[in-house]
């Protein structure tokens, strides 16, 4: 019964284990290391207790925001016109439903744009206006969408009396694995060096990596360690009943094999 349940628990470890290094494909999770996943964003940062970076949320987050702000910290909202509205317009902005275009200052494609600040350079794809908020960063006066002329805030701030901050950046895609090494110096510049990085859980196979993720390595280590001693005790055991088997049938070679067996596992359970 004991080996069982040792096959069992490293059995579920393995599952477990496979699932923590299998690669998400979740967009702008922060375990997917596809193109639009977030996995370098937690390399580039160093943790933070005072920065929060929410990208793209796929449910309303305005009870953390809110939490946050409270702890006087800086919240930096990532992301268009989905989920992220619902938190804004509780501070009065939002941003626009119309992605922002520019013929001139771009990356390659006129959805690509170029911005800048304090000197650095930064491209985001799919951005949208921003609206009554504090402008930060704003895209070129040959900027525009298919119902105004630029320039547009793409970046923008809130100050909520004698709370902390919120900073907005209209477009998802800037922390992503495909564009984050490009507007790192832009980044640093708006947001700093340290950032805890939201998981944005939304599949069970992330839900599973966000759990495990809450163990330190330590703690990871010293149960693979114990459930390796548990395994070389067993082993251990199955030998030495082997042998005592073989020494008795050597003895009572009439004796019946597998009641001597059924005998010995019994004796084992008490």
């Amino acid at each position: 019964m004991k080996l069982v349940i040792l096959s069992s628990l490293l059995s579920v470890l393995i599952v477990l284990t496979l699932i923590y290094f299998t690669p998400s494909t979740t967009s702008f999770s922060v375990f997917s290391s596809s193109p639009l996943g977030l996995s370098s964003a937690e390399k580039y940062f160093a943790p933070s207790n005072d920065v929060i970076i929410i990208v793209q949320p796929q449910q309303n987050v305005t009870s953390l925001v809110e939490k946050f702000l409270r702890d006087n910290g800086t919240v930096v909202l990532v992301g268009d016109n989905s989920v992220i509205n619902d938190t804004l317009k509780e501070f009065g902005a939002y941003i626009g439903s119309y992605v922002i275009k520019d013929p001139i200052f771009n990356a390659g494609n006129d959805s690509e744009i170029e911005v800048f600040y304090r000197g650095n350079l930064a491209v985001f794809f799919d951005a949208h206006p921003i609206y009554n908020v504090t402008p930060l960063v704003e895209s070129s006066v040959y900027s525009y969408t298919v119902n105004q002329k630029g320039p547009f805030t793409v970046v923008g701030e809130i100050k909520p009396h004698g709370m902390g901050r919120i900073i907005v950046i209209s477009s998802p895609y800037v922390l992503t694995n495909y564009y984050i090494k490009d507007n790192l110096g832009f980044l640093y510049a708006i947001i700093g060096k340290s950032a805890y990085i939201y998981p944005n859980i939304s599949s069970p196979l992330d839900y599973i990596k966000a759990l495990l993720n809450q163990l330190s390595e330590y703690s990871y280590v010293i149960l693979l360690l114990s459930l390796g001693v548990f395994g070389l005790k067993f082993k251990r055991r199955k030998n030495e009943k082997e042998s005592v088997i073989k020494k008795v049938l050597s003895l009572h070679p009439d004796w019946d094999e597998r009641v001597l067996r059924r005998i010995y596992d019994d004796r084992g359970e008490e």
